[in-house]
């Protein structure tokens, strides 16, 4: 199933606290139901943001999971990207569209893929 990469930004810090609770109960029920893989605060200075990582069958389904999250119901979303990403190296290489295949194998075929040298 695809995974997906959402990063939230939130400048509202007096909305973020307000709907801190909500949201992490909602965080614990996406963890719980194998949506949510991993989550938490991102650190780029004085605005809170946060990367969330989803597994979700399509994007579709993605969107309308993370509208019920009590920060996006509220409005404490300001900015949010979604990329679908596809994990071909290291320890979520299993969830990966080149699972079976070896990382040189992986290597090889991108470095014949570009026509870059080996």
């Amino acid at each position: 199933m695809p995974l997906f990469l959402v990063t939230y930004v939130h400048p509202d810090l007096e909305g973020w606290k307000t709907y801190l609770a909500p949201h992490l109960e909602w965080i614990a029920k996406q963890v719980d139901a194998g949506t949510l893989r991993a989550s938490g605060p991102t650190l780029t200075g004085s605005t809170r943001t946060a990367a969330l990582l989803f597994e979700s069958p399509d994007r579709s389904t993605l969107d309308s999971t993370i509208a019920t999250d009590p920060y996006a119901e509220h409005g404490q979303i300001s900015d949010m990207t979604i990329t679908q990403w596809d994990p071909i190296f290291g320890l979520l290489n299993a969830h990966s569209t080149q699972r079976s295949r070896s990382t040189e194998q992986i290597v090889t075929d991108i470095l014949d893929t570009f026509d870059a040298s080996h």
